[in-house]
C-alpha cells in the first residue's frame, strides 16, 4: 500500500491507484469497506458523446510516495479496448486534518476529455457501523439533510427520474455549482464524526458536487465532477479538491469553507443600516403576465401603510414595466397605463415620507425575442447558446381565469442570457440606473443565482464553456458599484442563494423554506455565512400555516417575504397572519443586538434539557449569548436552557405555537 498519515487522517492506496483505507485519526474509525474507485473520466468521440474510462479498469499506474505526498500518473487509459493517449496525473498532499487531490491531464490523443469525476474518498458503508445515524448536509437551496445515503435512493434528491441516469449500477447525488448549490462543499457526518468534501476552486468555473452509491454494495463514492473541455493537444490542470476528518458534524466543515473562502477574498457586503435590519417587504405584481391591472402606481401609498402597520417598511414592485411581469424584457420602461413616470415619482416620494423604502424587480437572465432589445439592439448576441448550438429556453406561462393560453399553448418562449456577455452586463446596468433615476432605493436581479448553463456562444468572455459564468460573481460587484454611485443606501438583491454572488448583495431572496420538512436545513447556509441578509420567499403566500412560518422565519433571523396570493394580494387580506408577523417583527426589534448586530450561531454555545422547542443561538457584538425560541410542539412545554460555557441556566416556558427570546 501507499500510505499517507498523521494524527489527524490515514489515506492508503493500493498498486491500482484505488482508495483501500481511510481511517479518522480523531477516534481511529477505519471508514474503508472495500477498494474504492478514486475517478472517473468522460471523453467523446464520433457520435458517441459519453464514453466512460474507469479508474478500476486501469493497469497499474506509476505511484511514487514522497513524505506528505502521493503521485499517481496514467500514462495511457485503457477504455473500449483500448489504450487511449492520455496521462492522467493525481496528486495527494496530507496536510493536518486535509487532503488535498489534484490532477492534470495531458490529452495527447485525438479524443475530447469532457469530464472527470473525481471520487478520492470512496469504499465508505458507515462512519461508525451505524449508517443509520449517518446523513449528507448538501448544498440544495440553502442546505438539506439526506439521512442514510448508503442505502438511500439518492437520484431522489437530485432530480432525475429513472431511466436518465444509470441506476441500476448507481443512485447518484448531483449539484451544479455556482447555481442550485449554494456552496462548493459537503458534509458526511453522524452527531460526533464526519468527512468533508470541499471543491476549493477560487475559478468560480462550473463544478458539479457528487456523491455516487453503488446499489449492489451499498457503499458511498464522494468528489467532484469537473469539465476540462480538453480539446486534442491540450492540458488542463484542476484547482484543489479538499478531504478533511471532522472530530464534530457538519458545522466543523463549515468552519473550513468560511475560512477558505476568505483565503480567496470572500467579504460579507457592507450593508446600509437599512437592509442590515430589513424585516422584510410587501411584493406587489402590478401588471400581470396576461395584462391585467392588480394595481396602478396611485395604489403604492395605500399598501405602503398596510406594509408599515405590521412593523415593515419596504414595498417591492414587479410588473410594473409597461410590458407587465415576464413580458418585454428587459424592455424595463414605466408604463402610462398604470399612471406614468410622474405617478410613479410621486408614490415614491410618498413612501420616503414616511421613512420607507420601494424597491424594483430586474430579470437578470431572461429576454423576451418580442422585446426591442432583442429585435433593434441586436439581444440575440447576448443569448446562452446550448451543446445544441440553440438559445437555451425559459418558458412560463402565468394565467388568470382562462385555461386556453395556459393548458392549449406552449409556455410563452423566453431566453436566457449569457452573464459572460458585455452587452448583456451594461443592459443590466442601464436598467438599474432607470430605477434609481426614478427615485427607487434598490433593484433585485431576479433569476440571478439560475444554474450555470454551459454557453457555446461566440463573442462572450469565457474560451471554454466551463468558464460560461466564471465571472459572474465579478460581474454581479461591478453591478454593485454601479448602483452605490446613486447613495450608499442604495441596495443591490437578487434571487438564489448562492455564496459568491451573494457578497455582493446587500439582500438576497432564495426559497425552498419549509417550517417542518426535517431534511430543510436553513441552518447550513446560515451558519457558513451568517452575515447575509435573506427572505423567506413563499412562506407568506396566504394564511395556510402561517403560524408555523412566522415561527420559523422569527427563530432563523430572516426576513418576511409577503407574496400574498402569488404578489397579488394584500396585507388587509391576510389579516391573523399580518397580526402575528407584527408581533415577530416587534420581538426582533427588542433584540436587535442579537438579530441585527449580533452573529447566528446555530447551537453553539448552549444546550437544552429536552429538544420540545425550535432554538437558534445569536451572539451579540459584545459575546452575550441569546437564544430564538419556538416552541412547535403540540402542548405547552418548559425547557431549561444552559449557558455551555458559563453554566448560566434559564428555565423557558412556552404556550404551543408561541415564540420567544432568551438571554443566556
Amino acid at each position: 500500500m501507499y500510505t499517507l498519515s498523521n494524527s489527524c487522517m490515514t489515506f492508503s492506496l493500493n498498486s491500482r491507484g484505488e482508495a483501500v483505507s481511510i481511517i479518522n485519526g480523531y477516534n481511529g474509525h477505519e471508514y474503508c469497506v472495500k477498494p474504492g474507485e478514486t475517478f472517473k473520466l468522460i471523453y467523446s468521440e464520433d457520435d458517441r458523446q459519453e464514453r466512460p474510462v474507469f479508474g478500476s479498469l486501469q493497469k497499474d499506474p506509476a505511484i511514487t510516495v514522497d513524505g506528505d505526498r502521493i503521485t499517481v500518473v496514467y500514462d495511457g487509459l485503457e477504455g473500449d479496448d483500448r489504450t487511449i493517449d492520455v496521462c492522467l496525473k493525481f496528486t495527494y498532499t496530507l496536510t493536518g486534518n486535509q487532503l488535498s487531490v489534484v490532477y492534470t491531464i495531458e490529452n495527447r490523443s485525438d479524443i475530447d476529455v469532457k469530464e472527470i469525476q473525481l471520487t478520492a474518498i470512496s469504499g465508505i458503508q458507515s462512519l461508525n457501523g451505524d449508517p443509520k445515524k449517518d446523513y449528507i448536509m448538501w448544498p440544495s437551496r440553502q442546505g438539506i439533510k439526506i439521512p442514510n445515503p448508503a442505502f438511500s435512493d439518492l437520484s431522489t434528491y437530485s432530480g432525475h427520474r429513472k431511466y436518465e441516469k444509470h441506476d441500476f449500477l448507481h443512485t447518484d447525488l448531483d449539484i451544479i455549482y455556482p447555481g442550485k448549490s449554494c456552496m462548493q462543499f459537503y458534509v458526511l457526518c453522524n452527531d460526533a464524526e464526519g468527512i468533508y468534501v470541499g471543491c476549493h476552486d477560487k475559478t468560480h468555473q462550473t463544478i458539479c458536487m457528487h456523491v455516487e452509491r453503488d446499489v449492489k454494495d451499498n457503499t458511498l463514492r464522494m468528489g467532484v465532477n469537473k469539465y476540462p473541455f480538453a480539446a486534442p493537444g491540450e492540458s488542463y490542470t484542476s484547482e484543489p479538491i479538499v478531504y478533511a476528518m471532522l472530530d464534530g458534524d457538519w458545522h466543523k466543515g463549515s468552519k473550513i469553507y468560511r475560512a477558505w473562502s476568505e483565503s480567496i477574498g470572500w467579504k460579507a457586503p457592507d450593508k446600509p443600516d437599512w437592509a442590515k435590519e430589513f424585516q422584510g417587504w410587501l411584493r406587489c405584481i402590478f401588471k400581470t403576465h396576461h395584462g391585467e391591472y392588480n394595481w396602478k402606481y396611485k395604489d403604492i401609498p395605500r399598501l405602503f401603510d398596510q406594509v408599515q402597520a405590521t412593523g415593515l417598511n419596504t414595498i417591492f414592485v414587479l410588473g410594473w414595466p409597461r410590458g407587465g411581469f415576464a413580458r418585454m424584457w428587459p424592455d424595463y420602461y414605466v408604463d402610462p397605463k398604470q399612471g406614468g413616470a410622474e405617478e410613479l415619482k410621486k408614490a415614491i416620494d410618498y413612501v420616503h415620507s414616511k421613512g420607507g423604502k420601494l424597491v424594483m424587480f430586474l430579470s437578470y437572465y431572461l429576454v423576451d425575442v418580442h422585446s426591442d432589445f432583442y429585435r433593434n439592439e441586436d439581444g440575440a448576441s447576448t443569448l446562452i447558446k446550448s451543446i445544441w448550438g440553440l438559445p437555451v429556453p425559459f418558458a412560463e406561462t402565468y394565467c388568470g381565469e382562462a385555461t386556453y393560453r395556459k393548458m392549449c399553448n406552449a409556455a410563452m418562449p423566453m431566453y436566457g442570457a449569457c452573464p459572460g456577455s458585455d452587452k448583456w452586463h451594461e443592459k443590466m446596468k442601464e436598467s438599474a440606473n432607470y430605477c434609481l433615476e426614478l427615485g427607487a432605493d434598490g433593484v433585485l436581479y431576479d433569476l440571478g443565482g439560475l444554474p450555470p448553463i454551459f454557453c457555446f456562444a461566440e463573442g462572450h468572455d469565457h474560451d471554454k464553456p466551463n468558464f460560461s459564468h466564471a465571472s459572474k460573481d465579478r460581474r454581479f460587484a461591478e453591478l454593485r458599484q454601479n448602483i452605490k454611485r446613486y447613495g450608499n443606501d442604495k441596495v443591490i438583491m437578487q434571487e438564489h442563494c448562492v455564496d459568491i454572488f451573494a457578497q455582493s448583495m446587500d439582500i438576497i431572496q432564495p426559497g425552498g423554506f419549509h417550517a417542518r420538512k426535517p431534511n430543510i436545513c436553513t441552518e447550513f447556509f446560515r451558519y457558513t455565512f451568517p452575515e447575509i441578509v435573506m427572505t423567506n420567499r413563499e412562506m407568506g403566500q396566504d394564511e395556510v400555516n402561517y403560524i408555523d412560518n412566522v415561527g420559523y422565519t422569527f427563530i432563523f433571523g430572516i426576513a418576511f417575504d409577503m407574496t400574498i396570493y402569488r404578489c397579488c394580494g394584500e396585507l388587509d387580506d391576510i389579516p391573523n397572519y399580518a397580526k402575528y408577523l407584527a408581533h415577530a417583527v416587534e420581538l426582533r426589534k427588542q433584540y436587535a443586538d442579537y438579530f441585527f448586530d449580533g452573529t447566528f450561531v446555530h447551537t453553539d454555545g448552549f444546550k437544552a434539557s429536552e429538544n420540545v422547542f425550535r432554538h437558534i443561538g445569536y451572539r451579540a457584538a459584545d459575546g452575550r449569548l441569546g437564544v430564538a425560541l419556538w416552541n412547535w410542539s403540540d402542548a405547552d412545554a418548559t425547557v431549561t436552557y444552559t449557558n455551555t460555557e458559563t453554566g448560566k441556566t434559564v428555565d423557558v416556558s412556552l404556550a404551543k405555537d408561541e415564540i420567544g427570546f432568551i438571554e443566556l
